[in-house]
């Protein structure tokens, strides 16, 4: 990199720092405290306190600015405090994969299934990949594994059908072979709203297939120098925005580390 690019772009740094510091606000000690009283009691004073931290975290990490313990302390409680109003909204994956995130070391991690098994895009995949695994199986070629990304699978006729379900309430498959819960699926896609469907296959004595569903993933943010996405926080009538390049610097700073998950099921059929 050349001198003046590289002191344009420290140049740029500084502004953003500065700004950062113009705007510092207190960090809250509990922010658990001050979500349950948002949620619960529809506290506008306390939700401020979350947005504006969240806010000024934002902005430092933009800024690549050192985070004192407190910052850090606050950003781990927060992805903490998920895990409570996930179990109690109902969202129990999206709590059991925040919470690992920043207390799981980055070990890999298994999720129940049960919100994919539900998921109608999932269960229409299924029938169709079946489908074309027994195709394969009477032409005597490989079916052990299939992904729902498979470029002969997805030219299947039956596969095409995939593409155009009501992305509302079913969900459906993207054209590259990736599928979208259904927008009204919250659980799902407070989880994981877009993902593969694989499927390892063997046959058995009886001349049923046993096959097992699974779901890999990767918990991961895209960093403020990739995108600007942001999650939203349902907290009672208010929502709280949390910029993903946040979540992504916290691996930076050492309070959070990207892990692999899976689900998977059974079926023999």
């Amino acid at each position: 990199m050349s001198n003046s690019l590289q002191e344009n772009k420290v140049e740029k740094l500084q502004k953003k720092a500065a700004l950062c510091l113009s705007k510092k606000v207190d960090i809250p000690s509990s922010p658990l405290w001050n979500m349950g009283m948002a949620a619960k009691f529809n506290s506008s004073k306390d939700f401020k306190k979350i947005q504006e931290a969240s806010d000024y975290l934002a902005c430092k990490a933009r800024a690549k600015l050192n985070f004192s313990e407190d910052d850090k302390e606050f950003l781990k409680e927060l992805y903490e405090a998920f895990w409570w109003g996930g179990q109690w909204k109902g969202y129990k994956e999206a709590a059991q994969l925040a919470n690992h995130y920043v207390n799981g070391n980055g070990k890999n991690f298994m999720i129940s299934s049960e919100v994919y098994e539900q998921s109608l895009i999932v269960q229409a995949t299924m029938s169709a990949m079946k489908l074309f695994i027994s195709e394969l199986k009477s032409k005597k070629y490989n079916y052990s594994h299939i992904k729902c990304n498979n470029p002969m699978f997805r030219a299947k006729p039956y596969a095409k059908k995939l593409t155009k379900m009501n992305y509302l309430t079913e969900g459906k498959m993207k054209h590259d072979g990736v599928l979208e819960a259904a927008q009204n699926d919250t659980r799902l896609h407070r989880a994981d709203g877009h993902f593969y469907l694989e499927a390892y296959t063997v046959n058995l004595k009886t001349g049923k297939n046993k096959t097992t569903w699974c779901v890999n993933s990767i918990y991961d943010f895209d960093p403020f120098e990739k995108k600007n996405y942001y999650s939203e926080i349902p907290l009672g009538k208010f929502t709280l925005l949390l910029y993903d390049g946040l979540s992504e610097y916290m691996t930076k700073l050492g309070i959070a580390k990207v892990f692999n998950y899976k689900a998977q099921w059974l079926e023999v059929w």
